[in-house]
């Protein structure tokens, strides 16, 4: 077994201001947000959770509350980074948030980008023909034809503006943000599950080389097969 030590992130004496990624996108869509999400007591949430491999066809209605419980942009505050730091459900190591959301439809050939600061979809361009490889291996780890395909993109440069040695925080980020849709999937009766794989090497192909990283998958689908 082999364990690649990340070293201890450090703060920067000075930071390293970044320009965040100039995304191509195409067209935008609104998403609805908290009406109709079921009231469940927190406790009642925890024992409940758990992945799940078979996925009913879930609405726009319950996206967007999903999106809008999970990863929304719930405030912001200015920076010497180059870019606001934010506040969302999900913690984020100087509250940089460098995890992107990429949401890809069944019997939709394009993924969007959640923005989370409008509560909104984007489509990205050229992104069908980059990920096609990457969508066909997800399939092949686990079929779900009706379940929507989450995408979680970093960008390292953000985090390491900040911080030496930052990368395990960006993983780190990674999966609190997965914790965080898995609780909140269950409390609205929906069903999730993480997959293994990181969307290497196409997911970084959707920028210049070193702007873009994947760090995972998961699946979100309602309760409609049980």
């Amino acid at each position: 077994m082999t364990w690649i030590d990340l070293a201890d992130p450090l703060p920067r004496s000075a930071p390293e201001p970044y320009t965040p990624i100039e995304w191509e996108l195409g067209e935008t869509r609104s998403l609805p947000s908290t009406s109709g999400v079921p009231d469940r007591s927190f406790n009642e949430v925890i024992d409940a959770r758990a992945s799940h491999r078979e996925f009913g066809f879930v609405d726009d209605q319950q996206l967007g509350a999903f999106l809008w419980l999970a990863c929304r942009t719930r405030g912001v505050g200015a920076s010497e980074l180059g870019f606001d730091l934010e506040h969302r459900a999900a913690p984020s190591a100087g509250a940089i948030h460098p995890i992107h959301v990429v949401v890809k439809r069944p019997g939709d050939d394009r993924w969007w980008l959640y923005v989370p600061r409008s509560h909104r979809l984007a489509e990205i361009k050229h992104a069908p023909a980059k990920l096609a490889g990457l969508f066909d291996l997800s399939l092949q780890v686990l079929a779900g034809d009706q379940a929507i395909r989450f995408l979680f993109l970093a960008e390292p440069g953000k985090t390491l503006g900040k911080y030496q040695n930052g990368c395990s925080l960006i993983w780190r980020d990674a999966g609190a943000l997965v914790g965080v849709m898995a609780l909140a999937a269950t409390a609205q009766g929906l069903k999730f599950c993480p997959l293994g794989i990181t969307g290497e090497p196409w997911a970084s192909g959707l920028a210049d080389q070193g702007k873009l990283v994947g760090v995972g998958l998961a699946l979100l689908g309602s309760a409609a097969n049980s």
